[in-house]
């Protein structure tokens, strides 16, 4: 008898008009944990992305002098053995690596894309590539070269010189199996290789090749090698004070050996950022939507609430009729905001791993918690508001 008499009830509290603000308060909780969640996994993907979850990259910097008035009239600002030395003797620094730049003419051209371009190369150690590539070797002799280009670099030709020359544009699978002639030449001689790109650095911004190669090269189409202009230190801090006020007073300026990173993500975290707080208002309304909604429900049910607690029916009886439909209803919406978070994620990984990017396939740990957490703390609210509301016709 008492189940029949909560049944009733039910259809009488939810033949009202307020269903309709019911489904407001479900789309508004559903659109604000849908963008402050999926701003939240943007925002470690990006992390991820500029950085690596390990930071490998924060120890590596890149450092040159800084480019005067003299150097503009003729001296060159290079590094020598002295000035090297002093670097590699600082405590803050663990290892120095030079770079080694051509000092002959080259260019590259491809029959399949119809274009032709001037280039330089560089090599470093390999123990400050950010990448095992074993493909990356040269030997006397090898017609094929092996080149390393910064992400960078792909970038820029994709999203800025691509669209205004009228060229497609390449994902990194593609670019590393077109054709490409590398054409050298210097002290009256000149040859032709086969060049290979190889795999792609997000540490260094250059375009390299095999240290082996490029001494090679110099020696038989240049002269004695330029002196280097740019060197790559681990270090074991790159925020220290120690070290920023070296640069500073040596006049050297510093590379993480990002073009893009830096200050793209900062702007990306920003509004991403601004995003999250949008989300996490339109949430809170919505949940004031809810709260209010469940007040008047309870409000224009408040007859025959208090003629089923004065024939014997407790007020949890009551509260928990209301429970259950707000559990069902933000189940609902927590099963939707993920399903589809997940499946948009699946498409935005997949375009990512073209553009040569690896993410994971799956939501951050964080991500579910955060979306959980909410849900169950916005659920207990509106129990809480359901329970003092009905008690209050006790």
């Amino acid at each position: 008898m008492a189940h029949s008499h909560l049944k009733i009830l039910n259809k009488l509290l939810w033949k009202s008009k307020n269903k309709w603000l019911i489904a407001g308060a479900v789309l508004g909780a559903f659109l604000g944990l849908f963008l402050l969640l999926s701003a939240f996994q943007f925002y470690f993907d990006v992390n991820y992305l500029m950085k690596g979850d390990s930071n490998p990259d924060d120890h590596y910097i890149q450092i040159n002098k800084k480019v005067n008035l003299f150097n503009t009239l003729g001296v060159k600002a290079v590094f020598d053995e002295a000035e090297i030395q002093q670097i590699r003797s600082q405590e803050f620094i663990e290892e120095v690596g030079v770079f080694s730049a051509n000092d002959f003419k080259a260019g590259a051209y491809s029959d399949m894309l119809g274009f032709y371009t001037e280039l330089f190369f560089e090599s470093v150690p390999d123990q400050f590539l950010d990448i095992d590539e074993p493909k990356f070797r040269w030997s006397e002799g090898q017609n094929e070269v092996p080149v390393l280009i910064s992400r960078d670099y792909l970038a820029l030709y994709n999203f800025g010189f691509a669209p205004s020359q009228g060229l497609p544009q390449i994902t990194p699978s593609t670019i590393q199996r077109l054709k490409m002639d590398i054409r050298i030449s210097g002290n009256g001689r000149q040859q032709t290789f086969n060049g290979k790109i190889v795999g792609f650095s997000d540490r260094i911004n250059s375009i390299l090749v095999p240290p082996a190669f490029i001494h090679w090269a110099n020696r038989n189409f240049g002269g004695d090698g330029l002196p280097p202009s740019r060197l790559i230190l681990k270090v074991k801090n790159p925020l220290s004070k120690e070290l920023k006020t070296f640069l500073k007073e040596n006049s050297y300026e510093e590379s993480s050996g990002r073009l893009i990173g830096g200050q793209f993500g900062v702007l990306l975290n920003l509004v991403l950022g601004i995003v999250m707080v949008l989300g996490l208002l339109i949430l809170l309304l919505s949940v004031l939507v809810f709260v209010l909604n469940f007040q008047l429900l309870i409000a224009q049910g408040a007859t025959d609430i208090r003629l089923l607690l004065e024939t014997g029916h407790y007020p949890r009886q009551i509260s928990n009729l209301l429970n259950r439909k707000l559990a069902i209803l933000f189940g609902g919406i927590i099963i939707a905001v993920f399903g589809i978070l997940i499946a948009a994620r699946l498409g935005f990984v997949h375009y990512f791993e073209n553009q040569g990017f690896a993410l994971n396939a799956g939501l951050n740990f964080q991500v579910w918690l955060t979306g959980i957490t909410f849900s169950g703390l916005l659920v207990v609210i509106n129990f809480i508001n359901i329970r003092n509301s009905v008690l209050k016709l006790a």
